[in-house]
């Protein structure tokens, strides 16, 4: 989020996907009272799980706070796939060499590929009456979190959902990780 304070409802969320299982690991949504207090979760997070972050860079102060950190290389670059699909332009200078902008045309992009991670089938194992058997499921089963559940069901393009423009960002560094 942008200012320190609420006047509105939006809330900072930050996802932590595990690329070997393909399965979110870590959530953290919420509204400290300062915006740096938030960047500094977020950074013990990628500092825990050692991540890296692609983040909305129109959003000002996350950069500047990682470079006062000497964390800017937690941060994503601003992914090459997006470069190549011309949906980020020109060269880039200061906090736009990292994260990606959340222009209308890339979060629609990340809305696609949030819809495709969901229904993805996974084969995992249960056990049943002492048996092992493999079941095929999708990604969505494995889900959690009741916030980021209840965001998507209920989401339109009219409503705040910061857990949904945060998992897209997310896939759409999934999607580079997986070109």
């Amino acid at each position: 989020f942008r200012n320190d304070g609420a006047d509105t409802l939006s809330l900072g969320s930050i996802f932590v996907l595990d690329l070997w299982t393909d399965r979110l690991v870590c959530e953290y949504t919420g509204r400290p009272d300062y915006a740096d207090d938030f960047n500094e979760l977020c950074r013990r997070i990628l500092l825990f799980y050692n991540a890296r972050a692609n983040y909305e860079n129109n959003i000002k102060g996350t950069y500047s706070y990682f470079a006062k950190m000497n964390c800017l290389y937690l941060l994503t670059d601003t992914l090459d796939f997006l470069k190549d699909k011309d949906m980020v332009k020109g060269t880039k200078i200061g906090n736009t060499t990292k994260g990606t902008p959340a222009t209308n045309a890339i979060n629609e992009y990340g809305l696609k590929l949030i819809g495709e991670w969901l229904i993805k089938p996974v084969i995992t194992q249960v056990e049943e009456n002492g048996e092992t058997r493999e079941v095929t499921l999708t990604n969505l089963s494995f889900i959690k979190s009741r916030g980021l559940l209840k965001e998507l069901i209920a989401w339109n393009p009219e409503i705040n959902v910061d857990r949904i423009r945060a998992l897209g960002q997310l896939m759409l560094l999934r999607q580079d990780r997986v070109i």
